[in-house]
């Protein structure tokens, strides 16, 4: 027999809003300071050069090697992880989910990257390749080189 809840829908909601906040908070970073060793922790606005529309991304390296990213090309979120490769690189590896309008899995996109960074600029190559909801492969891997710049605060 379950134990019964006397706390409203609405009450459980803001807690778990407030413990989502908590976990997150401790991964967020700010970029990094003058003071600090370079890194590629941060946000940043990456434009990928790949065949078709010109789109751009937005990628958050955070603390702990957590990756999240999302694009102007296509709804949902990137999730993932990155690592540091020497003083100035790094590789990242995500997924993102995409759903059709029956709200039901259509599709997986895993992108895997490679690059460099110097101050406030990055260059790399990702490579791309997308599976239906069986995890069929929908044709080969892309590849695409991509740049980016580091995003910064700005007071109102």
């Amino acid at each position: 027999m379950g134990v019964r809840s006397r706390e409203c829908r609405g009450c459980a909601r803001v807690k778990l809003r407030a413990g989502f906040l908590a976990a997150c908070g401790s991964a967020a970073t700010a970029a990094p300071t003058a003071t600090d060793a370079p890194s590629v922790r941060g946000s940043w606005l990456i434009t990928p050069q790949t065949p078709g529309p010109p789109f751009q991304a937005l990628a958050a390296f955070g603390t702990g090697g957590i990756f999240i990213t999302t694009g102007s090309d296509q709804a949902g979120t990137g999730i993932g992880q990155w690592t540091a490769q020497g003083s100035d690189g790094f590789t990242s590896s995500y997924q993102n989910f995409h759903f059709g309008s029956d709200g039901k899995l259509s599709s997986t996109t895993t992108v895997n990257a490679k690059g460099t960074f110097t101050g406030d600029t990055l260059t790399g190559t990702a490579s791309q390749s997308v599976t239906d909801a069986t995890g069929v492969s929908m044709g080969p891997a892309q590849t695409a080189p991509f740049t980016g710049r580091r995003m910064t605060a700005m007071a109102p």
